[in-house]
């Protein structure tokens, strides 16, 4: 048995959103909290939360992301981390 019993439910969209960073030439690192990934691009980290569309930030991630002081971004598409992973690539 794990020792590690907390099992979170992962966004049904999260799968191919993985895939899309990683073809896409990023480091991805699957986390439990405070959200759901952690990216990284040219010594840069980024978190990111992936929702399905029209869900919201529950109460926890909120209370996070009112007190991070660091990048965060919220993605509820494979559009919408083609459009965030460019502007990283690419700029802009």
């Amino acid at each position: 048995m794990s020792i590690n019993r907390y099992n979170p439910k992962r966004d049904a969209n999260e799968p191919e959103i993985v895939e899309y960073f990683k073809k896409r030439g990023l480091s991805v690192e699957r986390l439990n909290t405070p959200l759901d990934l952690l990216i990284g691009y040219k010594n840069h980290n980024y978190l990111v939360e992936v929702k399905m569309p029209k869900k919201s930030l529950n109460a926890n991630q909120e209370k996070f992301v009112a007190n991070w002081a660091g990048q965060y971004v919220i993605i509820r598409s494979v559009g919408q981390a083609a459009v965030w992973a460019d502007k990283l690539i690419f700029g802009g």
